[in-house]
């Protein structure tokens, strides 16, 4: 519950003096909502224990210092702050682990994308906490105590406890929820009032700047508002005045606004069950134009996709189709799909399908000629091996790839890598018998007399001492054959040219 701080009276509208009907229409400032999470670094680390002493540390200037605690240990005397070798001798059965910021950054974002069904605008540089503009959601939800308890419900059940604050000022309302102070402010006159009780430390002043405050007495930001400005800038700097006058709202500060990576994901219901894949599969046609107009708005392209058939009494069949490039036509992705389906058995009736998209990539546009087709023949290749593979199944699809290996037998293999085969000299084929096998030069006709001459793996147990010769037989077949320099008399079929 929000501890309302500026309450406006009651007021009777004839009793109202004559206004001008352009201040009437000024619309009400932003209004801040902080929710700060203090035990976050701790709700990140699984491996703490609830019911022990436990204790997140943070190095500083090369020092293990208490970053955050527990409830447990916090009766033994353990706060932030505290060198661990203290900590210990408060504690002797004290739980440690080191603060993972890369995991509290990945908190914070799953988090900030929750609050984003509250508002669109919300910002993460004043971590741990989030920052959501607040001012245009209060009328849909129904005040601002509805929509702090609402969200603060969402962040509950995501596993972590917030402290939420609201007021004009982000900084003010960053400053209140730091310090626990559930408070609602509407007013920037308000302001002062609200947060005059903060102690000076709440600014996160340095540490010498801090002590010279106390030192003159000057305890609570009310202190330091009391005081001239002139005196304050010339006694502890500007740096002083420019928190006060932020948390003051007097002075803007500048955020930058966290953007959620988009996605894509779409459901369809079916009207009755069916295992016929002429009968749903319009329904994920639909789904894959709805997806290919997404991209679109984006300029954004897709190298994945999940497909999702759920059935009434059993899990989900689930799919993923990828694209060796990024794609966004509807009409690519559901040939894909169609192949697979094709020979996916089911195990029972699909009632809805549900498409939804991985990662989006930047678009790369492909160069078409006048009449709108194609005029890329890469981009068109990897299309048909695209739905090769969707057809025969990733393991039959294996590119040829060259190693750097003079004997035919060991420069081409089948990788699941990208297909690059670079210019050789003489011609080989790609298509080569797993065993060269004997043939009767009586059968063939050399169309090349010059040979290829190999001479290779002498290094290992593998050598050959070859020379190659282009053929054809009596069908007309262009055929490679060879024969070995120490039995020029036998010949044998190494490969086939297409």
């Amino acid at each position: 519950m929000l501890a309302e701080i500026a309450i406006a009276p009651l007021w009777n509208p004839d009793s109202l003096p004559d206004v001008p009907r352009s201040a009437c229409s000024e619309s009400p400032g932003p209004l801040w909502l902080c929710a700060h999470f203090p035990d976050l670094s701790r709700e990140v680390l699984a491996v703490l224990p609830a019911d022990r002493p436990a204790a997140v540390i943070e190095t500083v200037k090369g020092r293990p210092l208490l970053h955050a605690t527990n409830l447990c240990a916090s009766g033994y005397g353990l706060a932030p702050g505290l060198p661990l070798s203290a900590a210990y001798a408060l504690c002797p059965d004290l739980v440690i682990a080191e603060r993972d910021p890369g995991r509290e950054r990945q908190a914070l974002e799953r988090l900030a994308r929750c609050a984003l069904g509250f508002t669109p605008w919300v910002s993460l540089d004043l971590a741990p906490a989030l920052l959501l503009e607040v001012r245009g959601s209060l009328k849909l939800f129904g005040g601002l105590e509805v929509l702090t308890s609402h969200l603060m419900d969402r962040l509950a059940a995501s596993g972590h406890r917030a402290v939420c604050a609201a007021t004009p000022s982000p900084y003010a309302s960053a400053l209140l929820a730091r310090w626990g102070r559930a408070a609602a402010v509407e007013h920037v006159e308000a302001l002062r009032s609200a947060l005059g009780d903060l102690p000076g430390a709440a600014l996160g002043l340095d540490e010498r700047t801090h002590e010279r405050l106390l030192k003159a007495g000057l305890a609570t930001l009310r202190d330091l508002w009391r005081l001239p400005r002139e005196g304050l800038v010339r006694r502890y700097g500007t740096e002083l005045l420019l928190r006060l006058d932020r948390a003051a709202g007097l002075l803007a500060m500048p955020l930058r606004e966290f953007r959620s990576p988009p996605c894509f994901h779409a459901r369809f219901e079916l009207p009755s069950e069916t295992d016929r894949l002429a009968y749903f599969f319009p329904a994920i046609e639909l789904l894959l134009q709805r997806l290919s107009d997404f991209l679109h708005e984006r300029d954004a392209g897709l190298t994945r996709l999940h497909l999702a058939l759920e059935h009434r009494d059993r899990p989900p069949t689930r799919l993923k189709q990828g694209s060796r490039r990024p794609e966004r036509a509807a009409a690519h992705f559901g040939r894909l799909l169609h192949e697979r389906l094709g020979r996916l058995s089911l195990s029972a009736p699909v009632c809805a399908v549900e498409v939804s998209s991985a990662a989006l990539v930047p678009w790369a546009a492909v160069a078409t000629d006048l009449f709108g087709q194609c005029a890329d023949e890469a981009a068109d290749w990897q299309q048909l091996l695209d739905q090769l593979e969707a057809r025969l199944g990733p393991q039959a699809l294996k590119p040829l790839v060259l190693r750097a290996d003079h004997r035919p037998e060991l420069a081409c293999s089948g990788t699941a890598q990208a297909l690059a085969i670079p210019s050789v000299l003489a011609p080989r084929p790609l298509w080569l018998l797993a065993r060269p096998r004997p043939v009767p030069c009586g059968e063939l006709a050399v169309i090349r007399p010059q040979p290829e001459r190999i001479e290779s793996g002498w290094w290992d147990a593998a050598g050959i001492r070859r020379d190659y010769h282009v053929a054809t037989d009596r069908r007309g077949a262009k055929l490679w054959i060879y024969r070995e320099l120490e039995r020029p008399d036998r010949w044998y079929l190494h490969g086939l040219f297409g």
